[in-house]
């Protein structure tokens, strides 16, 4: 497998599955990956990203593979 299909990505999408931020993130595990992208989705406000339409969904994949999904929910996190 290629370092480029080790990559885990992910995408917070908004309720009308607009791309609201996005983003590669490290880890060695999928807990570890989704420990690190909730860090990130924590940021979002502190970076002034104030998403308007709910429901957020949020999708992490590695290569072209989807590995997890959270299903849409009213808060960020």
């Amino acid at each position: 497998m290629s370092a480029r299909n080790d990559q885990y990505r992910w995408w917070l999408l908004d309720g009308d599955l607009a791309l609201v931020s996005d983003g590669r993130i490290e880890g060695t595990s999928l807990p570890a990956v989704l420990a690190n992208v909730t860090r990130e989705l924590d940021k979002l406000s502190d970076s002034g990203v104030k998403p308007q339409n709910h429901p957020y969904r949020l999708i992490i994949y590695r290569g072209a593979a989807v590995v997890a999904v959270r299903p849409a929910t009213v808060g960020i996190c």
